[in-house]
Protein backbone atom coordinates (compact mmCIF):
# COMPACT_ATOMS: atom_id res chain seq x y z
CA UNK A 1 0.00 0.00 0.00
CA UNK A 2 2.00 3.36 -0.92
CA UNK A 3 2.34 6.04 1.65
CA UNK A 4 1.79 3.26 4.46
CA UNK A 5 4.61 3.31 7.18
CA UNK A 6 4.82 -0.13 9.25
CA UNK A 7 4.31 0.49 12.99
CA UNK A 8 7.59 0.32 14.78
CA UNK A 9 8.43 -0.40 18.61
CA UNK A 10 9.98 2.39 20.32
CA UNK A 11 13.57 1.98 21.00
CA UNK A 12 14.33 4.32 23.75
CA UNK A 13 13.23 3.56 27.17
CA UNK A 14 11.32 6.44 29.48
CA UNK A 15 12.32 7.06 32.81
CA UNK A 16 9.52 6.99 35.18
CA UNK A 17 9.46 10.86 36.64
CA UNK A 18 10.27 11.10 40.52
CA UNK A 19 6.90 12.32 42.51
CA UNK A 20 7.32 14.71 45.69
CA UNK A 21 3.61 14.63 47.54
CA UNK A 22 2.69 17.55 49.77
CA UNK A 23 0.20 19.11 51.72
CA UNK A 24 -1.93 21.61 49.88
CA UNK A 25 -1.33 25.18 51.00
CA UNK A 26 -4.15 27.58 49.07
CA UNK A 27 -7.10 25.75 47.81
CA UNK A 28 -8.85 27.43 44.40
CA UNK A 29 -12.23 28.85 44.28
CA UNK A 30 -14.12 28.31 41.54
CA UNK A 31 -17.88 28.22 39.96
CA UNK A 32 -19.06 26.26 37.58
CA UNK A 33 -22.49 25.88 35.79
CA UNK A 34 -22.58 22.06 35.22
CA UNK A 35 -20.31 19.19 34.79
CA UNK A 36 -20.34 17.52 31.50
CA UNK A 37 -20.75 13.81 30.90
CA UNK A 38 -17.13 13.46 30.12
CA UNK A 39 -16.44 15.24 33.89
CA UNK A 40 -15.10 18.47 32.84
CA UNK A 41 -16.57 21.96 33.76
CA UNK A 42 -18.66 23.85 32.20
CA UNK A 43 -18.80 27.98 31.99
CA UNK A 44 -16.35 28.11 34.93
CA UNK A 45 -14.47 31.09 36.15
CA UNK A 46 -11.76 31.37 38.80
CA UNK A 47 -12.92 33.12 41.52
CA UNK A 48 -9.86 33.32 43.48
CA UNK A 49 -7.15 31.76 46.12
CA UNK A 50 -7.38 30.98 49.90
CA UNK A 51 -5.57 29.68 52.22
CA UNK A 52 -6.95 26.87 55.16
CA UNK A 53 -7.63 23.64 55.20
CA UNK A 54 -10.42 23.31 52.21
CA UNK A 55 -14.02 23.77 51.66
CA UNK A 56 -16.10 20.99 52.62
Amino acid sequence: MPGFIEPQRATLKSKAPKATWVEPTFYADVEYKDITSEGLLRASSFRGLFKGTGRT
